[in-house]
């Protein structure tokens, strides 16, 4: 009898860790698609991940990521989105627009919430059908600055700048859109632009080049293939001593001048605060696309001097970060 009750507390035991080790109920299972790899896309996720982690989500404890890469190429994010599809995720985070169209696409008709970030205009996009009513099983946070502030800076930077070129990669909708309020702006400061487009990163010196001579600064908005190819951006520009002026503080820490910029770290934990409440019951077609209210002057100092020119003192005093 004794060897029976040994049995059955033993089996009783064996039943119990199994239970604790193995429910994967208790473990929520996100799958994310970020477009390309590239420092802004980078910290959204991170934000994502630790924004997370302060709500008691933790990756190896309750918490599976599966994170993809597109590289981008758009086919890419339909077929991780398919995958996705067959591996039985809670939820969907897709990082820029290309990535956040395909997870819609392949999720709209099913149960899996979609989140998205990096994305600019996600009405434009067909990611909903508004952004305080998303009214599909979606939402997430916006990337669009305030570009009109953006402009203004260059103004700031260069007082006497008469001529600006706008410079975004032709595929990219997100870029058109910024290009397109980048250039009202600027001729409401009385600049006069010229725009131009690359087919992919590439192309970006010859285009660099094509306006050289020609215009006093370039501006660049949050485009995705020129952000992935600011290395090349900074050599172009510097060799041609040309100022440049970027959309966002990755870009303007590795080749721009100044800029007042999304924070995409907090804007991937914003993100996060939306798929807790979605993981505490609310649903995601009932809360509000969000953007970030605030942005902070960004100065690259060492990038001005290589390419000639000098940050107003005033400017500088004020900057949330110098590089």
């Amino acid at each position: 009898m004794k060897k029976i009750l040994c049995a059955i507390m033993a089996l009783v035991m064996m039943l119990a860790v199994a239970g604790c080790g193995g429910n994967d109920s208790e473990t929520v299972k996100i799958g994310v698609i970020q477009f390309m790899q590239h420092a802004s896309l980078d910290e959204a996720y991170q934000g994502f991940v630790d924004g997370l982690a302060e709500a008691g989500y933790v990756e190896g404890e309750n918490l599976k990521i599966d994170f993809q890469n597109a590289s981008g190429e758009v086919s890419n994010c339909q077929q991780i989105c398919d995958i996705f599809a067959n591996s039985g995720i809670d939820l969907a985070l897709a990082i820029a627009t290309p990535a956040a169209q395909s997870a819609v696409n392949v999720f709209q008709e099913t149960d899996v919430p979609v989140f998205f970030t990096a994305v600019t205009d996600a009405v434009g996009a067909g990611l909903v059908e508004s952004n305080e009513a998303p009214g599909k099983n979606v939402t997430g946070t916006l990337d669009m600055p305030v570009i009109a502030d953006q402009i203004k800076v260059i103004k700031d930077v260069l007082p006497d700048a008469q001529k600006l070129a706008i410079l975004y990669t032709s595929s990219e909708p997100n870029s058109a859109i910024q290009a397109d309020e980048a250039k009202l702006a600027a001729e409401d400061l009385g600049m006069e632009v010229v725009i131009q487009t690359s087919s992919s990163s590439n192309d970006i010196p010859q285009v660099i080049s094509s306006v050289v001579g020609s215009v006093d600064a370039i501006y660049i908005p949050s485009d995705n293939a020129f952000a992935s190819a600011m290395a090349t951006v900074n050599h172009a520009a510097t060799e041609n001593q040309i100022p440049v002026f970027c959309a966002v503080e990755a870009m303007i820490a590795e080749g721009g001048i100044a800029t007042t910029a999304i924070d995409y770290y907090e804007l991937g934990k914003q993100t996060a605060a939306q798929a807790v409440r979605v993981l505490n019951g609310e649903s995601a077609s009932e809360i509000a696309v969000e953007t970030q209210k605030e942005c902070a002057l960004v100065v690259n100092k060492t990038f001005a001097e290589s390419v000639g020119v000098e940050i107003p003192a005033e400017l500088l005093e004020s900057a949330a970060t110098v590089y």
